[in-house]
C-alpha cells in the first residue's frame, strides 16, 4: 500500500493580545487565546497529517519573524506565508 503524506496548508499561530488582533471581535471568544505549535502537533498526529504551513494572521514584519522562529524550532512547520 502507498503511503500518502498529507499537509495542513493553512494554520495560524499567535500569542493573543487584543490590541494586536483587533479583527477578533466580541463574538469570537473561541479565538481569544494563544494558538501555538504544541497544540497543533497533537491534532496533526491523531489525524496522521505530516506537517503544516503557517500563515500570518496580521500584516506585520514582527509576526513574520515570530512565525519563522516557530518554523525554525518545529521542523514539521514546512513553510511560512508572510
Amino acid at each position: 500500500m502507498d503511503t500518502v503524506w498529507r499537509v495542513d496548508a493553512h494554520q495560524h499561530f499567535w500569542r493573543f493580545d487584543p490590541a494586536s488582533y483587533g479583527w477578533i471581535g466580541d463574538d469570537m471568544d473561541v479565538l481569544k487565546r494563544d494558538f501555538l505549535p504544541a497544540e497543533l502537533r497533537f491534532e496533526l498526529d491523531i489525524r496522521h497529517i505530516g506537517g503544516s504551513v503557517a500563515v500570518q494572521a496580521r500584516a506585520s514584519e514582527a509576526e513574520t519573524d515570530f512565525l519563522l522562529g516557530l518554523a525554525a524550532s518545529n521542523p514539521w512547520l514546512l513553510a511560512v506565508v508572510g
